[in-house]
């Protein structure tokens, strides 16, 4: 991830040499004539799965600027935790292109710039706890997150049929159904755990996986009105369920989180993915 030449972008003079380096004259333009560094950030989706519309249709990249005060304000807000907000909030706050929403970014291209703003902000080095998947023991691990990368996509399977609007449709192997598929924005992640916290306080079962694919699901043998689609979500054969989440998982664009991990209690060794807890954008100082 290139950091911006800013001098260049906006056409700043060259420093006048002759001008003494210890001089103590400073003026209100020398103050606010700096400018914040930006950086282009790949995006995992390619702007593939934007609709025309969008300002991120087919773009690999966005723009952001460094993280400042203002953001740390943001992220340690009281009122915007308790919403449970501050994060979106600071990614708003981010991108230069103000015509981006963040309710409308892909999960994957928003993970991207989370973590570029980490590392700009705060440095690569990610020091967290993390769960042995095989003795559940405690570790502290730091994780560099220089590393990481977009997760290596193959071509798109010839199961997956790719549609206008970043849409696509596969058919279930044992129900005959062809479904309609959109990836998950901010805004639809939102929308699920509001759902599950809502049950939850409710005393009620949680639905996880059927209010996923409720989520995923835009059509169904062409039928779009909700009520059809949500019938037909609690009715699919489990077959069709695994089938329809692996295609889904194939088509996701998002950033590989798994690092190679050894327990120190167990001598597990193996690939885990990288906790994101508090300590993302809260380390430990």
């Amino acid at each position: 991830m290139a950091r911006r030449n800013n001098a260049d972008r906006l056409g700043a003079p060259a420093q006048d040499t002759g001008t003494p380096a210890n001089t103590t004259s400073n003026t209100t333009d020398d103050l606010f004539s700096f400018v914040n560094p930006t950086e282009f950030v790949a995006l995992p989706s390619e702007g593939r799965f934007y609709p025309e519309s969008h300002p991120l249709h087919n773009a690999d990249t966005v723009e952001i600027k460094h993280m400042t005060a203002k953001e740390e304000d943001i992220l340690t807000s009281e009122t915007l935790l308790k919403k449970g907000v501050a994060i979106n909030r600071m990614v708003g706050s981010l991108l230069l292109d103000k015509n981006i929403k963040v309710r409308e970014l892909l999960l994957g291209d928003k993970n991207a710039i989370l973590i570029a703003a980490r590392i700009t902000g705060f440095g690569p080095q990610y020091e967290v706890n993390t769960t042995c998947p095989s003795c559940y023991g405690k570790a502290d691990n730091v994780f560099d997150l220089g590393e990481i990368q977009a997760v290596e996509t193959n071509d798109v399977p010839e199961t997956i049929t790719l549609l206008e609007d970043g849409l696509f449709s596969v058919d279930l192997p044992s129900s005959k159904v062809n479904v309609t598929l959109k990836l998950l924005t901010t805004a639809d992640e939102e929308a699920l755990q509001q759902a599950t916290s809502s049950k939850k306080k409710l005393k009620r079962e949680s639905s996880v996986v059927t209010d996923l694919l409720k989520a995923i699901i835009v059509a169904a043998n062409d039928h779009t009105d909700r009520p059809t689609i949500n019938k037909f979500v609690e009715m699919i054969p489990l077959q069709d369920v695994s089938y329809l989440r692996t295609q889904y998982e194939q088509v996701k664009p998002d950033m590989d989180v798994k690092f190679d991990f050894e327990c120190p209690a167990c001598s597990y060794v193996g690939r885990v993915v990288m906790p994101m807890s508090a300590e993302f954008f809260w380390p430990k100082r």
